[in-house]
């Protein structure tokens, strides 16, 4: 069996903290948005040369379990998403080949401060990036399929829900009294019984935008002006 670098650089770093006295503590360092700390990425053994010479009082280490089942049941979601049977037989043959590797450490991160400089190293098992590219080739043909065969029901709905946001707009009721957008769904749900929340949803936030275009002087097709 290969070697497994996520556990090899678990070990490693367990190994260096315990000679150096370091606290090792499971928990992923998040860095600022703003990028201001410094932040150096290092091999797994340059992160134990320097552990081993500077001794960093926390290192911050995490070790993430291969849940197959939990990978495959998200891929599985997304082809849903898309309209495709979950029990695709790709995706079936991704999980086969990639049993044994169930309960492994697949990927692991090692993070610790010193003088102000955020170190970390990262490594992961080559099965496990294998098993990443996999399924996201798997993904991706479907995804291509379903654009192809979706660029055209998608501008047809596109210019449906322009029609209905239209008339959303021009209804009395609209911008009557205290008004939401939870109240202008409500609108549209009487008005298009036939569309689904999510059409609902995109329905009342196009007419709000049209609704204020129209209100900043922008003068719309479809909306009459008394």
């Amino acid at each position: 069996m290969p070697v497994n670098e996520a556990e090899t650089l678990g070990s490693l770093i367990r190994d260096a903290a315990s000679s150096s006295k370091s606290v090792v503590v499971e928990a992923t360092v998040q860095t600022r948005d703003d990028g201001s700390v410094p932040m150096a990425i290092l091999s797994a053994d340059e992160a134990v040369r320097v552990i081993n010479a500077h001794a960093p009082r926390i290192i911050y280490l995490v070790e993430q379990v291969f849940d197959l089942d939990g990978e495959i049941e998200v891929a599985r979601d997304e082809l849903d998403d898309l309209g495709v049977e979950h029990s695709a037989d790709s995706l079936k043959a991704a999980q086969r080949k990639f049993a044994a590797y169930d309960g492994q450490i697949g990927a692991t991160i090692a993070s610790f401060m010193i003088d102000g400089v955020l170190h970390s190293a990262v490594a992961t098992a080559t099965w496990h990036d294998e098993f990443g590219d996999t399924v996201e080739a798997i993904l991706e043909d479907v995804r291509e399929g379903a654009r192809a065969g979706q660029f055209s029901k998608s501008s047809e709905k596109a210019k449906a829900i322009e029609r209905q946001a239209l008339l959303l707009v021009k209804h009395p009721s609209f911008n009557h009294g205290r008004v939401s957008f939870d109240k202008r769904m409500a609108l549209a749900e009487t008005l298009f019984r036939d569309c689904d929340p999510h059409t609902l949803s995109e329905i009342t936030r196009r007419a709000e935008n049209l609704f204020w275009l129209e209100q900043s002087g922008v003068k719309l097709d479809g909306i009459d002006h008394d």
